[in-house]
């Protein structure tokens, strides 16, 4: 159960959130945590340039679906467990610099208690990997830096970006494992005719961590080596109702991981059909 109270205060140039996120849980575990829940925007540039700060907390909910979501090659009997938000600090600019260029830049600071972490769970007997759920116990710091770029060149053209950088200071575990510290996806939008529209997108990911080795008897972790993604589609509106789609995936056939002993798809090519009601 969560109780949001809070007090508004905005102005020609301002816009200030001040209160609290109470947040009940209960069932197999019992608690109640009082949050920050503040905000501030101020504009440095009337019309362009926001500033903005935010201090807030929270209570994440666990559950398979979304644990199965973001790893689908979980073993079973997986631990469930909330994390909590216990302070989440950020601070940065937004707006608009140009014609049509937007952005926002953040940077941050996260404290996590009970952070979930997904590692290998080889078992070499069977010859197969699960992975399995693990959290660190203890409060978890994220310093990192979020940049956004978005340029409209025309209505029919459409550029973006996105970069990611994270540091983790774990509490009780050695390495935040499977977490890479480097993202960056970007891409664009072509709208060509009324019929045909192209898209193209590129993921930069960084290397990662787990604990697991490789070799039976090793107690070095693997690395998981970042990757180089491109892909690209274009779609044909044969009516206003019925369209065809051809995207074509890993343009550069690289065996990406994205988990431990789990390629992803190399060079593939998919297509089908859309029907709007």
């Amino acid at each position: 159960i969560r109780l949001n109270p809070y007090i508004k205060f905005q102005g020609d140039n301002y816009k200030i959130d001040a209160g609290v996120n109470i947040v009940d849980q209960f069932g197999y575990v019992s608690s109640i945590h009082i949050f920050p829940a503040a905000k501030l925007e101020f504009q440095v540039i009337p019309k362009y340039v926001r500033l903005f700060v935010e201090a807030k907390g929270d209570v994440h909910k666990s559950s398979l679906l979304d644990f199965y979501t973001t790893n689908p090659f979980l073993g079973q009997d997986i631990n469930i467990k909330n994390s909590v938000d216990q302070l989440d600090l950020a601070a940065g600019l937004k707006g608009t610099i140009a014609t049509g260029l937007s952005f926002n830049a953040t940077i941050f600071r996260n404290t996590v208690k009970y952070m979930p972490l997904f590692v290998s769970n080889f078992d070499f007997s069977k010859g197969y990997n699960r992975f399995k759920v693990i959290y660190d116990n203890g409060s978890s710091r994220i310093n990192g830096l979020n940049g956004e770029l978005d340029y409209k060149a025309s209505e029919d053209v459409d550029i973006f970006g996105r970069v990611e950088f994270k540091n983790y200071q774990m509490a009780t575990v050695a390495q935040p494992w499977n977490l890479p510290k480097f993202k960056l996806t970007a891409g664009t939008a072509l709208h060509i005719s009324d019929k045909v529209d192209i898209k193209g997108t590129l993921l930069i990911r960084g290397s990662a961590l787990d604990p697991n080795p490789v070799t039976a008897g090793s107690t070095t972790p693997t690395t998981i080596n970042s990757f180089v993604d491109l892909s690209g589609g274009v779609e044909y509106k044969v009516t206003n109702k019925i369209s065809v789609f051809l995207n074509v995936n890993n343009l550069l056939n690289g065996t990406n991981l994205t988990w431990l002993y789990y390629p992803d798809y190399g060079f593939n090519i998919f297509g089908g059909v859309g029907f709007a009601f």
